[in-house]
């Protein structure tokens, strides 16, 4: 998951760069405010930005449920190891 986790944050970081850009140029144009969110362009590039964040969050969600059971799994191996022991 690290190379995906890496290849999103860069690809939000693109997106980011691509909506700053956008409102500036619309701005320069006199689109402000309520205005902005009507505009097809600058709608698009803002729901590509939300997509990316939202794979990043799952990507997260991931890497603490792995994380999570490659701690029981120790957890449970450590356990089996003590009781092994006492026999």
């Amino acid at each position: 998951m690290l190379k995906d986790r890496k290849r999103i944050e860069r690809q939000l970081e693109a997106a980011q760069q691509k909506v700053q850009a956008v409102e500036k140029q619309l701005e320069s144009n006199g689109v402000t405010g309520k205005q902005l969110s009507r505009d097809p362009k600058w709608r698009h590039v803002k729901a590509d930005y939300r997509q990316l964040k939202r794979r990043l969050l799952a990507v997260a969600a991931v890497e603490q449920r792995e994380a999570d059971a490659q701690a029981r799994k120790a957890a449970k191996l450590s356990g089996d190891a003590e009781s092994a022991g006492e026999e």
